[in-house]
């Protein structure tokens, strides 16, 4: 079965609560205009029933003895040419014995008058009564006719009939169901704009698609890694993300929202947006990207997502690590090969002397000094990485020296030992770099842990950067290189500051620059063991 649109559900809603209501209206107004009107008409009726008791024609007649009942005396047709003048359907003028003196029935005149409600006029009082007559039922208005010595001779009763009423409410009605008519149209023409208005501020979709929206998005929301949150115009959290939560720690909230309110200042101080900005909330290192809501008066909150920077950061050291390990093993392989060829020439040219001579050569000059070199590394992964960074060397015609300053424990986390790869990887690929086409490329990297904290030093003998170059060579995205560059520096600082430690870059131009890193250190428990025993 096909929906309703929502403008015309709004529209069918409101209109029939319009025509419900002035339905109702039109009831309960047609009603107290109907009891005005005979209110009012009573009221005259009494009035005029007191003029006409009080007229002296009207005194005589009753006075008169005998007294004459004849539809053609004098006071009848006086009293019928007011009847006619003031509007009224009867004027009846009565004696002591109920007898119509007037009428405007000729037949009438002479017999007793209708209603049953004359008796307290002729006892002297004077009131307003509803009740049915030779004409129909009628609204009267009585009054007594008294003598000079006070004493009533008599009664007037003018009165209109109900059908006199209707034709009066009619009248008035009239222009009632015009005004009811007019403020349905303009009822209708509001159900109209509000549909068109409602509609707009629901971006042209209807009810059902929104609902159905809103239940993928909690869905969404609860499957990202990413936190989300979201805040009004007046500074309300009206999302938050169950990784939002994780991240921020709502435990430690100081107002209602479950986020505490300083990471709330901090994360949405300002309404510009904010790209990849990096922040340490509650301990913990994050990644935050804000954008404003613009809604259809300005600005109208913002939402933030929140990455875990460790988490980042040991994405790129892997894409990097792999980067830096295949280049490296892609050096140590090409070195391999030469070898490999020259070992597999002098086998089959049956030159064993010559090839013994060859491989003592190979053990003296590159096997055991690279061995030499990386001996008191004591984590296998570091040792074979520079290992691979050496033949990298040989293979870009660089002198690369490696010098440790102490043993080099293996680290008691993998993720310290990933980002010292990346480290060294980033610093002493742009070493390579710096000294390409240099006369005598040289690349030195020292290393040493004490007190509980690793320093490394990468200098080269490149071209150096100048005093604004060294401002801006740690900003990510900034290389003079080209496009698609500037990210090294920039990951190397990320996982210096991750780990706790510090960088201080040192260049002159023209002679060189100095990398040196220092961060805290902790040792494996197996290697402290095996260092004591």
């Amino acid at each position: 079965m096909r929906r309703l649109r929502l403008s015309a559900q709004i529209s069918i809603l409101v209109a029939s609560m319009i025509v419900l209501t002035l339905g109702v209206a039109l009831l309960l107004f047609n009603y107290q205009l109907r009891a005005n009107l005979e209110e009012a008409q009573g009221e005259r009726v009494m009035g005029l029933a007191a003029v006409l008791a009080d007229r002296e024609d009207v005194k005589a007649a009753l006075a008169a003895r005998p007294i004459v009942h004849d539809p053609r005396s004098p006071l009848r047709q006086e009293i019928e040419r007011l009847r006619e003048r003031l509007g009224v359907d009867f004027i009846t003028v009565m004696d002591l014995d109920h007898l119509r003196l007037t009428h405007p029935d000729p037949d009438e005149v002479g017999r007793y008058f209708r209603g049953g409600d004359e008796d307290p006029a002729l006892a002297g009082e004077s009131y307003v009564s509803r009740s049915e007559g030779t004409l129909g039922v009628s609204i009267r208005g009585f009054s007594p006719v008294v003598d000079a010595q006070g004493t009533v001779i008599g009664a007037v009763s003018t009165g209109v009939t109900l059908t006199r009423v209707g034709l009066l409410l009619a009248e008035r009605r009239q222009s009632l169901l015009i005004g009811i008519a007019l403020l349905m149209l303009v009822g209708a023409s509001g159900a109209w704009c509000l549909a068109r208005y409602i509609k707009r501020i629901l971006l042209g979709f209807e009810p059902h698609q929104i609902s159905q929206w809103v239940r993928e998005r909690q869905a969404m929301l609860a499957s990202l890694h990413e936190g989300v949150l979201a805040v009004d115009g007046g500074g309300q959290v009206t999302l938050v993300n169950p990784a939002a939560c994780q991240l921020l720690d709502p435990s430690a909230a100081d107002d209602g929202s479950g986020i505490p309110t300083a990471t709330l200042k901090e994360l949405f101080d300002s309404g510009v947006p904010a790209l990849d900005r990096r922040l340490t909330l509650n301990g913990r290192a994050l990644i935050v990207n804000r954008v404003p809501i613009r809604g259809e008066r300005g600005a109208g909150g913002s939402v933030v997502t929140l990455r875990d920077r460790s988490e980042v950061n040991r994405l790129a050291e892997e894409l990097t690590g792999v980067s830096r390990y295949a280049q490296a093993l892609r050096a140590s392989t090409h070195e391999f090969k030469n070898r490999l060829h020259v070992i597999l020439g002098l086998v089959q040219l049956r030159d064993l002397g010559r090839l013994e001579r060859y491989l003592r050569e190979l053990d003296d000059t590159l096997i055991a000094p690279a061995a030499a070199r990386i001996a008191g590394v004591r984590d296998p992964i570091l040792a074979g990485f520079l290992l691979a960074k050496g033949s990298e060397a040989r293979e870009r015609r660089v002198e690369f020296e490696i010098d440790l300053e102490s043993e080099i424990p293996a680290p008691d986390e993998s993720e310290v030992l990933h980002l010292l790869v990346s480290i060294i990887g980033n610093l002493v690929e742009n070493a390579f770099e710096a000294v390409a086409g240099r006369e005598a490329p040289r690349v030195s990297l020292s290393l040493g842990v004490d007190g509980g904290a690793l320093s490394l030093h990468v200098s080269d003998n490149g071209q150096g950067m100048a005093e604004n170059q060294r401002q801006q060579v740690l900003q990510q995205g900034f290389s003079s290189k080209g496009e698609g560059r500037g990210y090294g520096l920039s990951l190397v600082k990320a996982h210096v500051e991750s780990l706790g430690g510090s960088l201080a870059l040192y260049s002159t131009l023209g002679r060189g620059t100095l990398v040196e890193v220092t961060v805290p250190y902790a040792m494996a428990v197996t290697q402290v063991t095996d260092g004591v025993t």
